[in-house]
């Protein structure tokens, strides 16, 4: 569903044949020409009815969002807009996480037919960019021929973009072919996996629709380029295929995380001081973090030479093709969680085979969780004081962002901080008079207790039974807060501001503001 300028070509191919006869007369036999068939070569109109079956197999979504403002938690607004999608086995629909996501109402409707059918939403990966629906009517497209899944295409080759791109509102199919095969970061959710860049169109309305060769699936439109033409991506068939191995258990992991950071070995000086021949390749490990499943078994120094059996090159890549090559990370990201990676290592200038089981969600690793979706944004105000925990949408809508901000998207969690509280801004009032500037302050410190996440910095503000509340920032920058006050004019600046309520949905249940007049 990303917007792109740039119109979307049609392209129409007609097939016609041509059956002649010879006239009969009393002195010659009656005979006609014949087409031959190659075995195994389908017919004009063999393939005709193929192709009307790879139609009959794609959806148009429509669908309904309710989407909140960032920094603004408690505005929200609802638009519509539409993708496309295509029928799997068990008449579900593959389509887009950023078709679904947010999404509060959804309709299907299969080329040629007119009738909506409303759906749902059964599993959904923003880090893949993929979700699987069902329509509310059991077994509805249980009659329907489901498309199927082919290999990852090559370069040059042909492929056709199934969807329902704006302009209209019947399906539309463009033609292109393969021009490159890298991993790139998917726009969604920023998650960097394998993708097939194609020449044909991709614009709005076409995202999740299924990109066919040779009358197989081989991979789900995804986004476009920006400021260029007939540039879009799709996501490969390896990843589809991951999401839906995925998904067997009855529920969605994503794609672990081994651990380590690594940097290339090209450097003439750093291969010679590593003791590494001209035939031997790798990348330098130059960090591990704790609590990983690389902790106890990859070490600094460590030269990875190989991954699952693939040699890894001195730039990171591995030749996946021959002449082509993809980031060594692909491997990793084929695994799901709970499988082991072997790594073939040069230790001490010594051959060492590693092991290491990838255990949780990459995302679990991160201190500065993805982009939400499909929830209200966590925050609390206190005496006109907006608080939020730290994640990319909030690190998204700064411009700048500040450098402490910036550093703690590259940290790990720990066991002292496992999630950033930001003082996102101020609404002005008498009472935080001084501070109405103020925005973007990371908050370390409460009463001169640190806390771990923004469940506890929460509490303690709830449970405070002090005359002022003290916030220290990471600079050691001081907030303070009449508690008995703010509680006091809480409803006034909410009600000035046209805001419902002090906190998200997910902080309704908790305790209600301690005062220090109540405490004593």
């Amino acid at each position: 569903m990303k917007l792109n300028k740039h119109r979307l070509t049609l392209i129409a191919c007609i097939v016609s044949g041509l059956l002649s006869s010879i006239p009969a007369s009393a002195e010659t036999k009656t005979t006609q020409t014949s087409i031959s068939k190659t075995p195994g070569e389908q017919t004009a109109a063999e393939k005709k009815d193929v192709k009307e079956a790879l139609k009959d197999a794609v959806v148009h979504v429509y669908v309904v969002k309710h989407a909140y403002s960032t920094l603004s938690p408690w505005n929200s607004n609802t638009r519509k807009g539409s993708g496309s999608g295509l029928i799997i086995e068990g008449g579900l629909v593959l389509t887009n996480a950023h078709v679904a996501a947010d999404a509060t109402f959804l309709e299907l409707q299969r080329h040629g037919e007119t009738k909506r059918h409303e759906a749902e939403v059964v599993y959904i990966s923003h880090e893949a960019d993929l979700a699987l629906l069902r329509t509310k009517e059991k077994d509805l497209y249980k009659d329907v021929k489901p498309l199927e899944l082919g290999e990852l295409p090559e370069v040059q080759q042909d492929v056709e973009v199934y969807g329902f791109p704006i302009g209209g509102t019947t399906l539309s199919v463009t033609r292109g072919v393969v021009s490159r095969i890298e991993k790139q970061d998917y726009a969604h959710a920023n998650e960097n996996l394998i993708a097939v860049q194609v020449d044909a169109a991709i614009n709005f309305g076409n995202s999740g629709g299924p990109v066919i060769s040779d009358d197989k699936v081989v991979g789900v439109a995804m986004q476009s380029g920006f400021f260029t033409e007939n540039i879009g991506y799709m996501i490969p068939t390896p990843i589809l295929r991951h999401f839906l191995k995925d998904i067997k258990d009855g529920k969605q992991d994503g794609f672990g995380y081994p651990g380590f950071q690594v940097q290339s070995m090209e450097n003439p000086a750093m291969r010679r001081k590593y003791g590494l021949n001209e035939e031997q390749t790798g990348i330098l490990v130059h960090k591990v973090y704790e609590n990983t499943p690389s902790e106890e078994v990859v070490e600094v120094g460590d030269i990875i030479t190989a991954i699952d059996g693939y040699s890894i090159e001195n730039n990171g890549t591995v030749e996946f093709r021959p002449g082509e090559y993809l980031n060594y990370t692909h491997y990793i990201d084929l695994h799901q969680l709970g499988e082991a990676v072997k790594l073939d290592v040069i230790r001490d200038s010594k051959p060492v085979e590693l092991t290491i089981t990838l255990d949780k969600p990459g995302k679990d690793y991160l201190l500065v969780k993805p982009n939400e979706y499909d929830k209200q944004p966590t925050y609390y105000i206190h005496g006109g004081f907006v608080f939020m925990p730290l994640n990319q949408d909030v690190m998204d809508s700064m411009d700048p962002v500040p450098a402490s901000l910036a550093s703690a998207s590259m940290s790990p969690p720990t066991e002292e901080l496992k999630e950033v509280v930001i003082m996102t801004k101020v609404l002005p009032a008498d009472i935080n008079k001084d501070h109405h500037h103020d925005a973007g302050l990371v908050i370390e410190k409460i009463n001169g207790e640190q806390f771990t996440d923004f469940n506890e910095f929460f509490e303690k503000i709830q449970s405070s039974d002090s005359d002022f509340i003290v916030l220290e920032a990471d600079d050691g920058y001081q907030i303070v807060i009449d508690n008995k006050e703010a509680q006091e004019k809480q409803a006034a600046i909410l009600a000035r501001y046209g805001i419902n309520s002090d906190r998200s949905k997910d902080l309704t249940d908790k305790p209600t503001l301690k005062t220090a007049s109540n405490g004593r």
